[in-house]
């Protein structure tokens, strides 16, 4: 079993739930690793990237069990991702050490127009590193999850935001909500990836995102998933790297 820091959380929080979680689609015979169903396994063309702005995940424990969550997707892409389950009070010690990191500038990602009460420092822009480690902190959850994490997080206060442009968000929109800044955790890491002007690794996370997308249709209708572009793209990309 392929195991990321995303799975290894999921399998603690499991350990110690009473009852399971009945999750749509309960019934379906899972590939243990991506969610998908066994016919629709996506394992194959999972890719590995790489890049220079570190991702931190702050998840929701709701949607550690949901086989619809994207915030996976990054953690398979950039294995170096720290993963951590929010709490309300305070921060994790594994994200705490990274806030307190003097080698550090972290900020918290929310939708432009989700900081419009925001009271915490919000840019627009990622600014130069100045020698230090850009890691983006990014809240892993529904919309409605995360305007309660953000606001009811006091010790996240201190984090400076970064709003994403909306001209990011929408043309790698894939899901329509009915609003421009309501968008999946996968998107918003892809509109920070080019943001930071690493359009590679934003197409890397892109076509992974889109093969999930086709797979998770298939599983929800139990059709074997048509082969596309992206696992095409993805192909090449992996057999490149194992070329060297």
């Amino acid at each position: 079993m392929y195991s990321t820091t995303f799975t290894r959380l999921r399998e603690q929080e499991l350990a110690k739930s009473t009852k399971p979680f009945q999750a749509k689609g309960k019934s379906v015979k899972r590939c243990p690793d991506c969610q998908m169903g066994d016919f629709a396994c996506m394992c194959a063309w999972r890719p590995q990237s790489e890049s220079p702005v570190d991702f931190a995940l702050l998840v929701h424990r709701k949607e550690l069990f949901k086989p619809t969550n994207t915030g996976r997707l990054i953690v398979d892409v950039f294995p170096r991702t720290n993963v951590f389950l929010w709490n309300r009070l305070e921060a994790p010690e594994g994200l705490e050490r990274l806030l307190n990191d003097p080698q550090r500038q972290c900020f918290v990602v929310f939708p432009a127009d989700g900081t419009e009460n925001c009271s915490r420092e919000v840019t627009r822009t990622l600014p130069p590193a100045s020698g230090k480690k850009t890691t983006l902190i990014l809240l892993d959850g529904t919309w409605k999850q995360c305007s309660r994490m953000i606001g009811l997080s006091r010790w996240l206060d201190r984090v400076p935001c970064l709003s994403l442009p909306e001209t990011l968000v929408r043309s790698y929109s894939v899901r329509d909500s009915g609003r421009s800044h309501r968008f999946s955790t996968a998107e918003a890491a892809i509109s920070c990836l080019l943001l930071a002007g690493e359009e590679d690794s934003a197409g890397v996370l892109q076509h992974y995102f889109s093969l999930f997308n086709q797979h998770y249709l298939a599983t929800r209708g139990c059709y074997l998933p048509e082969r596309g572009e992206s696992h095409a793209v993805l192909e090449a990309y992996t057999s490149q790297l194992k070329a060297g």
